[in-house]
Parts: structure tokens; C-alpha cells; sequence
């Protein structure tokens, strides 16, 4: 059963976009932003009414991290699941983003669905 809630996904490759979104989309309602700046357009529209926000780290203009410094400040209760090619600790995702996940690329539908479910308050 879909959420009642969109997942906004955040990623500027277009590939790796339609690649979420297809991992995604059975399971899910999504949304697509192919930049931090549209990813705060989408959340404004909503009101920040989502039920997470999928990000990659490393963007340009405006990369995940200050996406979700500026999501924290203006919608706190949207969880954040970032994706990311680059090395990240745990103490480092804290400190940029409290309470934010991340799931290292490569990863496979399953691994990126069963972070989403934790993320979101789904797993068991």
C-alpha cells in the first residue's frame, strides 16, 4: 500500500534519477528534483508534506548537504536519506544532518528500499 505521502528523490544525473525512481516507484509515490533548488521548490508547493527526502551528497549549486541544512531549518519532521559515492561517517552525517541516514553507492534496489523503510519508520 502507497504511502500517503511522496518520496521526493534528489539527484542531478538524469540516469541515476530514473534509476531511483524505478527502484522506487512499485513501492512508492515519488517525486523528482534534479537539484537542491527544486528540491525546495517541490517541498514549498507541499509544504514539506513528504514523507522523505532521498538526496545525493554531491551536487552542483547546491549539494545535498546544504539541501538538508536547509530542509532542517524550514520543514524538521521530513526525514533525510542521502546517497552517496563518497566516503561518510556516521559522526560526520550527524554533525552536517542529526538524525539523517546514508546508503553508500553501489547498492541494489533492495539494500536502497530497506533504508527507505528505516528511514520512514517502516521496517520491522
Amino acid at each position: 500500500m502507497p504511502l500517503p505521502k511522496p518520496i521526493l528523490i534528489v539527484e542531478d544525473d538524469p540516469q541515476v534519477r530514473a534509476l531511483l525512481k524505478t527502484m522506487l516507484a512499485e513501492d512508492y509515490t515519488v517525486i523528482m528534483a534534479k537539484d537542491g533548488t527544486s528540491a525546495l521548490h517541490e517541498l514549498w508547493k507541499r509544504k514539506g508534506d513528504v514523507a522523505l527526502l532521498l538526496s545525493d551528497v554531491d551536487m552542483g549549486r547546491m549539494n545535498g548537504v546544504e539541501l538538508a541544512q536547509s530542509v532542517r531549518s524550514q520543514y524538521p519532521g521530513v526525514p533525510i536519506l542521502f546517497i552517496s559515492g563518497l566516503p561518510m561517517s556516521a559522526s560526520e552525517l550527524d554533525r552536517v544532518a542529526p538524525g539523517s541516514a546514508l546508503v553508500a553507492k553501489p547498492f541494489d534496489a533492495a539494500t536502497l528500499v530497506h533504508a527507505v523503510e528505516q528511514a520512514i519508520g517502516l521496517a520491522t
